[in-house]
């Protein structure tokens, strides 16, 4: 799948300062990584920018749009909603100086709000955001999360907000200038069907591999390398081609055992899993 370009999420390699990450991702052979801009804007962005061109890199999508810390980001229903946008010019400032296009935010996937009231504060908060990013040249990209274990507090509470990408597709209707961030291990955690794929505006992509065992007990904990899970990459590679998406693919990984190994060995098998993952087995 020549089209797609292999990207790396700095979750994969987690707790790297930003120069290191992207010294990693490049000696392996990415030229599309994703970034924390927090961490764009601790540094300098003009700095990064240099770094990034230097490397031969360019940025894909950042998180952090509201942010949690120095790399976390905090969902569109964050609770201190109005602190979180706090320094929000400056992000985009940011991201823009380093050509970023996009901006990713997750939609909680439960949350201890109604589910009615849920979504219409996640829509009215996501309209905001996208005229403001929109003033930088940046794009909002949503992302639905489809596991059900392990969820940490913020994105957990008794009422289901959204799960699956139609769901998020009703949410998107809401929020003219959203587009979908679409992550393959969510869209398989909920079904893996190709048609919930096909139908959206497709922004970015982030990629993980799925564990043995029935789907509603797996966690992002057991995120496998693309290519050694169960993942019908051939069907979500028709699905993203039937949307019209030609962008890249982040290899996005939160399981422990597989971030013990070392960066070279990360970074390695990231690579080799985004390019080879899509080649039919037997």
């Amino acid at each position: 799948m020549s089209a797609f370009t292999p990207c790396l999420n700095p979750a994969t390699l987690s707790g790297l300062a930003l120069p290191d990450f992207l010294e990693a991702a490049a000696s392996a052979g990415f030229t599309s990584v994703e970034v924390p801009v927090q961490q764009v804007v601790a540094h300098g962005p003009g700095r990064v920018a240099d770094l990034l061109a230097g490397l031969g890199l360019s940025v894909a999508a950042a998180s952090g749009l509201l942010p949690a810390g120095p790399v976390l980001p905090h969902p569109v229903l964050v609770e201190d909603y109005a602190d979180a946008l706090t320094g929000l010019p400056e992000r985009l400032e940011a991201m823009r100086t380093i050509g970023c296009p996009v901006a990713t935010i997750v939609v909680n996937p439960r949350s201890l709000l109604a589910r009615d009231a849920a979504l219409s504060t996640a829509a009215a908060r996501l309209r905001a955001l996208a005229r403001v990013a929109g003033e930088y040249g940046v794009t909002v990209a949503a992302e639905a999360v489809g596991v059900q274990r392990g969820l940490p507090a913020e994105l957990d509470g008794p009422h289901p907000v959204v799960t699956t990408l139609p769901e998020l597709a009703g949410l998107l209707e809401r929020t003219p200038g959203v587009v979908a961030c679409v992550d393959s291990f969510h869209w398989a955690a909920t079904g893996a069907d190709p048609v919930a794929v096909a139908g959206l505006t497709i922004g970015h992509v982030q990629i993980a591999d799925t564990p043995p065992g029935p789907r509603h007990l797996w966690s992002d904990g057991q995120r496998l390398f693309p290519g050694d899970g169960g993942l019908p990459w051939i069907e979500f590679a028709g699905a993203l081609a039937v949307a019209g998406y030609r962008g890249p693919l982040s290899v996005e990984l939160f399981n422990p055992a597989l971030r013990a190994l070392s960066e070279d060995e990360i970074c390695r098998r990231a690579l080799h899993g985004t390019r080879t993952c899509w080649k039919e087995t037997s």
